[in-house]
Protein backbone atom coordinates (compact mmCIF):
# COMPACT_ATOMS: atom_id res chain seq x y z
CA UNK A 1 0.00 0.00 0.00
CA UNK A 2 1.83 3.61 -0.88
CA UNK A 3 2.31 5.32 1.81
CA UNK A 4 0.60 9.27 1.88
CA UNK A 5 2.38 11.81 1.02
CA UNK A 6 2.22 14.04 4.14
CA UNK A 7 3.53 11.12 5.76
CA UNK A 8 6.14 10.46 3.39
CA UNK A 9 7.35 13.76 3.74
CA UNK A 10 7.32 13.60 7.90
CA UNK A 11 9.70 10.17 7.30
CA UNK A 12 11.71 12.10 5.05
CA UNK A 13 12.27 15.47 7.42
CA UNK A 14 12.93 13.00 9.90
CA UNK A 15 15.38 11.03 8.19
CA UNK A 16 17.60 13.18 5.46
CA UNK A 17 16.01 17.22 6.53
CA UNK A 18 17.95 19.73 8.29
CA UNK A 19 17.38 21.74 10.98
CA UNK A 20 16.97 25.43 10.90
CA UNK A 21 20.36 27.33 10.14
CA UNK A 22 21.94 29.08 13.40
CA UNK A 23 20.83 32.42 14.30
CA UNK A 24 17.65 31.53 12.32
CA UNK A 25 14.55 31.05 13.82
CA UNK A 26 13.48 27.24 14.35
CA UNK A 27 10.94 25.43 12.40
CA UNK A 28 7.43 26.62 12.33
CA UNK A 29 8.63 30.05 13.98
CA UNK A 30 9.75 29.02 17.19
CA UNK A 31 13.36 30.27 18.66
CA UNK A 32 15.42 28.36 21.11
CA UNK A 33 15.88 29.66 24.13
CA UNK A 34 19.54 29.08 23.81
CA UNK A 35 19.56 31.81 20.91
CA UNK A 36 20.93 34.60 23.03
CA UNK A 37 23.36 31.88 24.29
CA UNK A 38 24.80 31.12 20.68
CA UNK A 39 27.87 32.82 20.23
CA UNK A 40 28.64 31.28 23.91
CA UNK A 41 27.39 27.76 22.81
CA UNK A 42 29.76 27.59 19.65
CA UNK A 43 32.52 27.18 22.14
CA UNK A 44 31.25 25.58 24.90
CA UNK A 45 29.11 22.80 23.20
CA UNK A 46 32.37 21.08 21.21
CA UNK A 47 34.28 21.51 24.71
CA UNK A 48 31.63 19.61 26.50
CA UNK A 49 31.07 17.03 23.69
CA UNK A 50 34.77 16.57 23.70
CA UNK A 51 34.64 16.02 27.85
CA UNK A 52 31.84 13.63 27.34
CA UNK A 53 33.60 11.11 24.63
CA UNK A 54 36.64 11.21 27.67
CA UNK A 55 33.82 9.91 29.91
CA UNK A 56 31.89 7.83 27.58
CA UNK A 57 35.56 5.52 26.68
CA UNK A 58 36.44 5.54 30.35
CA UNK A 59 33.46 3.58 30.85
CA UNK A 60 33.61 1.51 27.67
CA UNK A 61 36.80 0.30 29.20
CA UNK A 62 35.19 -2.16 31.31
CA UNK A 63 33.20 -3.74 28.09
CA UNK A 64 34.82 -6.36 26.43
CA UNK A 65 34.82 -4.13 23.29
CA UNK A 66 37.66 -3.67 20.65
CA UNK A 67 39.91 -0.39 20.65
CA UNK A 68 38.48 0.75 17.42
CA UNK A 69 34.89 0.35 18.33
CA UNK A 70 35.25 1.78 22.31
CA UNK A 71 37.03 4.82 20.23
CA UNK A 72 34.17 5.11 18.02
CA UNK A 73 31.24 4.81 20.07
CA UNK A 74 32.78 7.45 22.69
CA UNK A 75 33.10 9.84 19.84
CA UNK A 76 29.72 9.34 18.53
CA UNK A 77 28.33 9.53 22.32
CA UNK A 78 29.86 13.01 22.36
CA UNK A 79 29.22 14.65 19.16
CA UNK A 80 25.64 15.08 19.43
CA UNK A 81 26.11 17.77 22.17
CA UNK A 82 28.49 19.52 19.77
CA UNK A 83 25.60 19.54 16.98
CA UNK A 84 22.88 20.29 19.40
CA UNK A 85 23.17 23.99 19.77
CA UNK A 86 22.10 24.87 15.89
CA UNK A 87 21.34 20.84 14.43
CA UNK A 88 19.27 19.08 16.94
CA UNK A 89 17.44 16.57 14.75
CA UNK A 90 21.03 15.93 13.74
CA UNK A 91 22.46 15.12 17.33
CA UNK A 92 19.60 12.66 17.66
CA UNK A 93 20.61 10.67 14.30
CA UNK A 94 24.01 10.89 15.16
CA UNK A 95 22.51 9.46 19.05
CA UNK A 96 20.38 6.59 17.28
CA UNK A 97 23.56 5.52 15.40
CA UNK A 98 25.91 5.31 18.71
CA UNK A 99 22.96 3.36 20.35
CA UNK A 100 22.51 1.15 17.27
CA UNK A 101 26.64 0.71 17.53
CA UNK A 102 26.01 0.20 20.98
CA UNK A 103 23.13 -2.79 20.62
CA UNK A 104 25.73 -4.20 17.85
CA UNK A 105 28.95 -4.90 20.47
CA UNK A 106 26.18 -6.38 23.09
CA UNK A 107 26.40 -3.58 25.19
CA UNK A 108 22.70 -4.18 26.19
CA UNK A 109 23.36 -7.67 27.36
CA UNK A 110 22.16 -8.32 31.35
CA UNK A 111 24.64 -8.45 33.62
CA UNK A 112 26.23 -4.89 33.83
CA UNK A 113 25.09 -2.24 36.38
CA UNK A 114 23.48 -0.31 33.44
CA UNK A 115 22.17 -0.87 30.21
CA UNK A 116 24.82 0.36 28.17
CA UNK A 117 26.62 3.16 28.05
CA UNK A 118 25.18 5.61 30.60
CA UNK A 119 27.40 8.22 29.14
CA UNK A 120 25.35 7.85 25.89
CA UNK A 121 21.69 7.63 27.97
CA UNK A 122 22.14 10.62 29.49
CA UNK A 123 22.96 12.39 25.97
CA UNK A 124 20.24 10.66 24.44
CA UNK A 125 17.78 12.42 26.39
CA UNK A 126 19.07 15.49 26.54
CA UNK A 127 18.93 15.35 22.76
CA UNK A 128 15.28 13.95 22.84
CA UNK A 129 14.13 16.71 25.00
CA UNK A 130 16.13 19.44 22.32
CA UNK A 131 14.18 17.98 19.59
CA UNK A 132 10.87 17.67 21.82
CA UNK A 133 11.42 21.60 21.77
CA UNK A 134 12.69 22.46 18.15
CA UNK A 135 10.22 20.34 16.18
CA UNK A 136 6.53 20.08 15.26
CA UNK A 137 4.29 16.92 16.16
CA UNK A 138 4.52 15.28 13.20
CA UNK A 139 8.17 14.91 13.24
CA UNK A 140 7.96 14.31 16.77
CA UNK A 141 6.21 11.16 16.39
CA UNK A 142 8.80 9.77 14.16
CA UNK A 143 11.46 10.59 16.56
CA UNK A 144 9.53 8.80 19.27
CA UNK A 145 8.55 5.70 16.87
CA UNK A 146 12.75 5.51 16.04
CA UNK A 147 13.75 6.16 19.37
CA UNK A 148 11.27 3.47 21.53
CA UNK A 149 12.78 0.90 18.73
CA UNK A 150 15.54 1.00 20.20
CA UNK A 151 14.64 -0.33 23.97
CA UNK A 152 12.51 -3.21 21.74
CA UNK A 153 15.15 -4.10 19.82
CA UNK A 154 18.43 -4.44 22.46
CA UNK A 155 16.56 -4.74 25.75
CA UNK A 156 14.65 -7.52 27.57
CA UNK A 157 10.92 -7.09 27.95
CA UNK A 158 10.37 -5.24 31.08
CA UNK A 159 13.25 -2.81 30.42
CA UNK A 160 12.26 -2.11 26.97
CA UNK A 161 8.52 -0.96 28.16
CA UNK A 162 10.60 1.22 31.03
CA UNK A 163 12.51 2.18 27.78
CA UNK A 164 9.65 3.22 25.87
CA UNK A 165 8.28 5.18 28.63
CA UNK A 166 11.34 7.25 29.40
CA UNK A 167 11.42 8.16 26.02
CA UNK A 168 7.63 8.99 25.23
CA UNK A 169 8.12 11.19 28.51
CA UNK A 170 11.58 12.69 27.35
CA UNK A 171 9.75 13.72 24.21
CA UNK A 172 6.66 14.92 25.76
CA UNK A 173 8.39 17.58 28.34
CA UNK A 174 10.45 18.92 25.39
CA UNK A 175 7.15 19.34 23.47
CA UNK A 176 5.39 21.06 26.24
CA UNK A 177 8.28 23.23 26.73
CA UNK A 178 7.98 24.42 23.55
CA UNK A 179 4.37 25.25 23.85
CA UNK A 180 4.60 27.08 27.03
CA UNK A 181 7.42 29.36 25.60
CA UNK A 182 5.02 29.96 22.60
CA UNK A 183 2.84 30.64 24.68
CA UNK A 184 4.52 33.19 26.72
CA UNK A 185 5.49 34.77 23.52
CA UNK A 186 2.17 35.23 22.36
CA UNK A 187 1.59 36.57 25.44
CA UNK A 188 4.43 39.08 25.42
CA UNK A 189 3.52 40.25 22.11
CA UNK A 190 -0.05 40.98 22.93
CA UNK A 191 0.72 42.60 26.06
CA UNK A 192 3.54 45.08 23.77
CA UNK A 193 0.10 45.32 21.21
CA UNK A 194 -1.81 46.00 24.15
CA UNK A 195 0.72 48.93 25.49
CA UNK A 196 1.48 50.24 22.11
CA UNK A 197 -2.85 50.67 21.42
CA UNK A 198 -2.59 52.42 25.05
CA UNK A 199 0.16 55.06 24.09
CA UNK A 200 -1.36 55.74 20.93
CA UNK A 201 -4.79 56.83 22.48
CA UNK A 202 -3.01 58.38 24.62
CA UNK A 203 -1.41 60.93 22.48
CA UNK A 204 -4.62 61.01 20.19
CA UNK A 205 -6.52 61.90 23.41
CA UNK A 206 -3.76 65.00 23.63
CA UNK A 207 -3.41 65.74 19.95
CA UNK A 208 -7.87 66.10 20.72
CA UNK A 209 -6.83 69.53 21.98
CA UNK A 210 -4.78 70.88 19.10
CA UNK A 211 -6.76 69.81 16.63
CA UNK A 212 -10.43 70.77 17.87
CA UNK A 213 -8.59 74.36 18.69
CA UNK A 214 -8.15 75.01 14.88
CA UNK A 215 -11.32 73.42 14.19
CA UNK A 216 -13.04 75.92 16.78
CA UNK A 217 -10.88 78.81 14.79
CA UNK A 218 -12.94 77.63 11.09
CA UNK A 219 -16.61 77.88 12.89
CA UNK A 220 -15.90 81.40 14.66
CA UNK A 221 -14.30 82.76 11.45
CA UNK A 222 -16.67 81.36 9.30
CA UNK A 223 -20.07 82.83 11.25
CA UNK A 224 -18.12 86.03 11.66
CA UNK A 225 -17.30 86.46 8.22
CA UNK A 226 -20.73 88.32 7.27
CA UNK A 227 -20.12 90.53 9.63
CA UNK A 228 -16.92 91.31 9.23
CA UNK A 229 -16.18 91.12 5.71
CA UNK A 230 -18.56 93.83 3.88
CA UNK A 231 -20.38 93.86 0.42
CA UNK A 232 -20.06 89.92 1.06
CA UNK A 233 -22.11 88.28 -2.03
CA UNK A 234 -25.53 85.97 -0.56
CA UNK A 235 -24.11 82.89 -2.01
CA UNK A 236 -20.95 83.74 -0.24
CA UNK A 237 -22.98 84.41 2.88
CA UNK A 238 -24.29 80.61 2.59
CA UNK A 239 -20.90 79.27 1.89
CA UNK A 240 -19.84 80.00 4.95
CA UNK A 241 -22.47 79.11 7.11
CA UNK A 242 -22.23 75.34 5.93
CA UNK A 243 -18.38 76.00 6.55
CA UNK A 244 -19.37 76.88 10.23
CA UNK A 245 -22.01 73.97 10.84
CA UNK A 246 -19.44 71.87 8.99
CA UNK A 247 -16.68 72.57 11.64
CA UNK A 248 -18.83 72.67 14.84
CA UNK A 249 -20.40 68.50 13.87
CA UNK A 250 -17.04 67.91 13.09
CA UNK A 251 -16.18 69.36 16.79
CA UNK A 252 -19.49 66.97 17.94
CA UNK A 253 -17.81 63.61 16.33
CA UNK A 254 -14.44 64.54 17.52
CA UNK A 255 -15.52 64.55 21.55
CA UNK A 256 -17.57 61.35 20.37
CA UNK A 257 -14.47 59.95 19.54
CA UNK A 258 -12.52 61.20 21.85
CA UNK A 259 -14.91 59.42 24.73
CA UNK A 260 -14.63 56.32 22.82
CA UNK A 261 -10.85 56.70 23.24
CA UNK A 262 -11.05 56.99 27.35
CA UNK A 263 -10.65 54.88 29.84
CA UNK A 264 -14.33 53.31 31.63
CA UNK A 265 -12.42 55.28 34.82
CA UNK A 266 -10.57 57.92 32.99
CA UNK A 267 -11.93 61.43 33.82
CA UNK A 268 -11.71 64.01 31.08
CA UNK A 269 -8.58 66.07 31.17
CA UNK A 270 -9.53 70.30 31.15
CA UNK A 271 -5.76 71.25 31.79
CA UNK A 272 -4.27 73.03 28.63
CA UNK A 273 -1.44 71.01 26.64
CA UNK A 274 1.99 71.99 27.20
CA UNK A 275 4.30 72.89 25.08
CA UNK A 276 8.17 74.19 24.33
CA UNK A 277 7.16 77.33 26.44
CA UNK A 278 6.76 75.24 29.44
CA UNK A 279 9.98 74.13 29.05
CA UNK A 280 11.43 76.15 31.61
CA UNK A 281 9.10 75.08 33.48
CA UNK A 282 9.83 71.44 33.42
CA UNK A 283 13.42 71.44 33.69
CA UNK A 284 13.29 73.75 36.87
CA UNK A 285 11.27 70.95 38.32
CA UNK A 286 13.67 68.58 37.25
CA UNK A 287 16.04 70.16 38.83
CA UNK A 288 14.17 70.75 42.08
CA UNK A 289 14.02 66.87 42.08
CA UNK A 290 17.74 66.23 42.00
CA UNK A 291 18.74 66.65 38.52
CA UNK A 292 21.25 68.91 37.27
CA UNK A 293 20.04 69.73 33.85
CA UNK A 294 21.66 71.82 31.25
CA UNK A 295 19.95 73.58 28.84
CA UNK A 296 20.42 74.66 25.46
CA UNK A 297 18.68 76.61 23.35
CA UNK A 298 19.13 77.63 19.75
CA UNK A 299 16.97 79.24 17.64
CA UNK A 300 13.46 80.64 18.14
CA UNK A 301 11.15 77.77 19.50
CA UNK A 302 7.66 79.44 19.21
CA UNK A 303 5.89 79.32 15.94
CA UNK A 304 6.17 75.35 15.31
CA UNK A 305 3.47 73.67 14.55
CA UNK A 306 1.04 72.79 17.52
CA UNK A 307 1.53 69.05 17.12
CA UNK A 308 5.28 69.01 17.18
CA UNK A 309 5.47 71.90 20.26
CA UNK A 310 3.26 69.00 22.16
CA UNK A 311 5.52 66.39 21.11
CA UNK A 312 8.52 67.99 21.45
CA UNK A 313 7.72 69.11 25.04
CA UNK A 314 6.38 65.11 25.60
CA UNK A 315 9.96 63.57 24.47
CA UNK A 316 11.87 65.67 26.43
CA UNK A 317 10.08 65.46 29.50
CA UNK A 318 10.00 61.27 28.93
CA UNK A 319 13.79 61.63 28.53
CA UNK A 320 14.44 63.94 31.99
CA UNK A 321 11.96 62.03 33.11
CA UNK A 322 13.95 57.77 32.86
CA UNK A 323 17.04 60.04 32.93
CA UNK A 324 15.90 61.11 36.52
CA UNK A 325 14.94 56.94 37.26
CA UNK A 326 17.85 55.22 36.19
CA UNK A 327 20.67 57.32 36.45
CA UNK A 328 19.40 59.60 39.82
CA UNK A 329 21.39 62.44 40.33
CA UNK A 330 23.51 62.08 37.23
CA UNK A 331 24.20 65.77 34.88
CA UNK A 332 21.39 66.08 31.87
CA UNK A 333 22.31 67.76 28.96
CA UNK A 334 19.81 68.91 26.87
CA UNK A 335 19.90 70.72 23.39
CA UNK A 336 16.98 72.25 21.50
CA UNK A 337 17.75 73.51 17.57
CA UNK A 338 15.52 75.04 15.16
CA UNK A 339 15.85 74.95 12.04
CA UNK A 340 13.85 76.00 8.72
CA UNK A 341 12.75 72.86 8.35
CA UNK A 342 12.55 70.75 11.63
CA UNK A 343 13.21 70.46 15.27
CA UNK A 344 16.16 68.38 16.86
CA UNK A 345 16.21 67.26 20.51
CA UNK A 346 18.95 65.87 22.53
CA UNK A 347 19.30 64.63 25.61
CA UNK A 348 21.96 62.66 27.32
CA UNK A 349 22.41 61.85 30.52
CA UNK A 350 26.07 61.01 32.16
CA UNK A 351 26.29 57.59 34.52
CA UNK A 352 24.46 56.72 37.55
CA UNK A 353 26.81 59.24 40.22
CA UNK A 354 25.26 57.13 43.15
CA UNK A 355 28.41 55.25 43.60
CA UNK A 356 26.53 52.19 41.66
CA UNK A 357 27.51 50.25 38.62
CA UNK A 358 24.33 50.26 36.83
CA UNK A 359 23.79 51.26 33.38
CA UNK A 360 21.89 54.68 32.85
CA UNK A 361 19.78 52.96 30.50
CA UNK A 362 15.59 53.55 30.14
CA UNK A 363 13.42 51.24 29.03
CA UNK A 364 9.83 51.21 27.31
CA UNK A 365 8.31 51.53 30.62
CA UNK A 366 7.75 55.05 31.38
CA UNK A 367 8.74 56.36 35.04
CA UNK A 368 6.91 57.22 38.19
CA UNK A 369 4.72 60.19 37.55
CA UNK A 370 5.95 60.28 34.03
CA UNK A 371 2.80 61.07 31.61
CA UNK A 372 3.53 58.43 29.29
CA UNK A 373 5.45 55.07 28.36
CA UNK A 374 8.84 55.59 27.79
CA UNK A 375 10.86 55.11 24.94
CA UNK A 376 7.70 53.73 23.38
CA UNK A 377 5.87 56.69 23.82
CA UNK A 378 9.07 58.45 21.86
CA UNK A 379 8.32 56.31 18.58
CA UNK A 380 5.09 56.71 18.37
CA UNK A 381 5.24 60.55 18.92
CA UNK A 382 7.93 60.70 16.38
CA UNK A 383 6.65 57.91 14.23
CA UNK A 384 3.55 60.51 14.10
CA UNK A 385 5.02 63.49 12.41
CA UNK A 386 7.59 61.43 10.03
CA UNK A 387 10.32 61.96 12.37
CA UNK A 388 13.35 60.42 13.57
CA UNK A 389 13.95 58.86 16.91
CA UNK A 390 17.64 57.28 17.98
CA UNK A 391 17.87 55.79 21.96
CA UNK A 392 21.15 54.52 22.53
CA UNK A 393 23.53 53.79 25.43
CA UNK A 394 27.07 55.88 25.34
CA UNK A 395 30.55 54.59 25.73
CA UNK A 396 30.74 56.48 29.17
CA UNK A 397 28.00 54.27 30.52
CA UNK A 398 25.20 56.94 30.01
CA UNK A 399 21.94 57.44 27.55
CA UNK A 400 21.32 59.87 24.87
CA UNK A 401 18.13 60.21 22.85
CA UNK A 402 17.92 61.89 19.86
CA UNK A 403 14.74 62.85 18.13
CA UNK A 404 14.50 64.91 15.15
CA UNK A 405 10.70 66.37 14.68
CA UNK A 406 9.91 67.68 10.51
CA UNK A 407 8.39 70.86 10.93
CA UNK A 408 6.05 69.99 7.77
CA UNK A 409 5.06 66.76 9.07
CA UNK A 410 7.06 64.96 6.13
CA UNK A 411 10.31 63.20 6.08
Amino acid sequence: MPVPAPLRDLMRAVATGHDARPGMPAPFGRVPPWAGLRPYLQVWAPLTAFLLSLCALAVLSRYQVGSLETILMAALTGLPVALLPGRALWAWRVAVAATVISGANHLYDEGFPWPGNPVLILVYLVVLVVVGYRHPPGVLFWVWAFSIAMPLLFLGPSAAYGGMLLVTVVLLVGHLLSRWAQARAGLVAEQERGAMLTERARIARELHDVVAHHMSLIAVRSETAAYRLESLPPAARAEFGEISQSSREALTEMRRLLGVLRGPDEQPSTAPQPGLADLGALVAGTRAAGTPVALAVDGNLTGVPDAVDLSAYRIVQEALSNAARHAPGAPVDLTLRRTRNEVNIRVRNEATVDGGDRPAAPTDTAASGSSGQGLRGMRERVAMLHGRLNAEPTEDGGFEVQATLPLDGQT
